[in-house]
This record gives structure tokens, sequence and C-alpha cells, in this order.
């Protein structure tokens, strides 16, 4: 029964962080892309709400992922075919954070720099824009590798 929570946790902290994702590349960034004041100020707001979300979604990514781990068949489950494709999706899993930690805590897309009334210039909003899709495309990518993952 425990095992069955855990995986539902896992999968909807998956849901969480990808689906929300989705929503920004594919509904909220085009909804705004008209970059007047008021759609950055939106943008600003629901980028902070949402890293609260992210964060709390990759936390439990990793404890119900490493509890999952340790109840599979041990060390020995490591060493077959589904251990190599464990492998991909935890090394696909670790490129997706890294890029969302240089968005969220090195670009930080979401506040306006000290001293600045004015939001950040085009230019590096389209970095941290094309940051988030890359960090987008790993976690999809950590869902191909977790389909065939339950296959092998």
């Amino acid at each position: 029964m425990v095992s069955s929570i855990v995986a539902w946790l896992h999968l909807l902290a998956a849901v969480m962080l990808i689906g929300g994702l989705l929503f920004i590349q594919c509904v909220l960034r085009p909804a705004v892309a008209s970059e007047t004041d008021k759609a950055s100020h939106m943008m600003r707001l629901v980028g902070r709400r949402f890293r609260i979300v992210a964060w709390i979604s990759i936390t439990g990514l990793i404890l119900t992922g490493a509890y999952r781990l340790l109840q599979e068949s041990g060390s020995g489950r490591l060493e077959t075919s589904w251990g190599a494709v464990l492998m991909v999706k935890l090394f696909l899993f670790a490129i997706a954070v890294g890029l969302l930690l240089i968005h969220d805590f090195i670009m930080d897309p979401f506040t306006v720099p000290s001293g600045l009334t004015e939001p950040l210039p085009a230019s590096r909003l389209q970095q941290c824009d094309r940051v988030q899709k890359a960090a987008l495309v790993a976690m999809l990518g950590v869902l191909l590798v977790a389909a065939y993952l339950g296959t092998v």
C-alpha cells in the first residue's frame, strides 16, 4: 500500500512540474507576448508562484524516486538493462534540475534587479525563455524514458 501511495505522489509531482512548465510555455508566454508592463508584471507574479510549486515538486520527485529505487531489488537490479535505462532517466532529470537552478537562481527572470524600475531587457528574457524550454525538453525526455522503463 505504501509503495502505491509513493508511486502516486511521484506521478503527482511530475504532473505538477511538467504541466506547469507546459502551461507557461504554451499558454502564458504567448498570451503575454505583447510585452506590456501589465503583462510583464503578470508573468513575474506567475513565475514567482510557480517557482515555489516547481521546487516542491522537484523535492517530491527526488524523495519519492529515492524511496522507489530503494524498494527495487537492490543494486543487482541496477546492473541490468533496467538499471542502464534508469541511469539515462536520472541523467536527464539532473540536466533539467540544473537548468531550472540556473533559470530560477542565477538568471532570475522573476524579479527586477535592485535599483532598476524597468523590467529585464528583452534579450535577457529570451535567454531565460530558452533555458526554461530546454528544461522542459529534458523533463519530457525523462517522461519518455520513464515510459520505456516501465516496459523493460
